[in-house]
């Protein structure tokens, strides 16, 4: 009798989980199941009202709801930069940030009308995709489901890495672990 295994969410992960989990040499039954009317999850492609065409990746900083759908660009800034800001003793403000995201976003993209709505967070010597403590909580969940003997799996941007990469591999090693072996590729 063949096993069925649900894979939850139709993102960049649960697709790569489902085909990998079919590719291998005894595959189980995989039933997909998505909450939204396309797959995809966070990435996907929205053509703004000049045509241009905007990639939204996997889960960037946005907010939640129909905020976050809408949000069409992320500017990122850090490494040199806020360390020279730090450095001359300039205070590290909200306000100053979204100023040199709209200047960057003006010089680089040619983007001269001031945005509808900004969301401003401030993460040092992180990755911004995640909160303080997300590694422990993480490895405390494994922990748990190791322990419980549950057969649940993680995989996706929420858990880690922040790249359409990283959610392919996260997928199938995800169907590695259902598995216990390697998919023929």
């Amino acid at each position: 009798m063949s096993r069925t295994v649900v894979v939850l969410g139709g993102g960049i992960s649960g697709l790569a989980a489902s085909y990998h989990l079919s590719r291998a040499p005894y595959p189980p039954k995989v039933i997909l199941v998505e909450g939204s009317e396309r797959l995809g999850g966070w990435i996907r492609s929205v053509r703004g009202h000049d045509g241009a065409i905007f990639e939204l990746g996997p889960r960037g900083i946005r907010p939640a709801g129909a905020l976050g759908a809408r949000t069409l660009l992320m500017v990122m800034m850090g490494g040199s930069w806020l360390q020279t800001l730090e450095a001359s003793g300039c205070a590290l403000s909200q306000e100053l940030f979204q100023q040199q995201a709209q200047e960057a976003a003006a010089t680089q993209l040619g983007l001269k009308e001031p945005p509808s709505y900004c969301l401003v967070h401030l993460h040092k010597n992180c990755i911004p995709q995640y909160t303080l403590g997300h590694w422990q909580k993480l490895e405390s969940a494994r922990q748990f489901l190791a322990a419980q003997r549950l057969p649940l799996t993680l995989a996706g941007a929420s858990y880690e890495g922040v790249a359409v990469n990283d959610c392919i591999e996260s997928g199938r090693q995800a169907a590695v672990s259902v598995l216990g072996t390697e998919p023929h590729s």
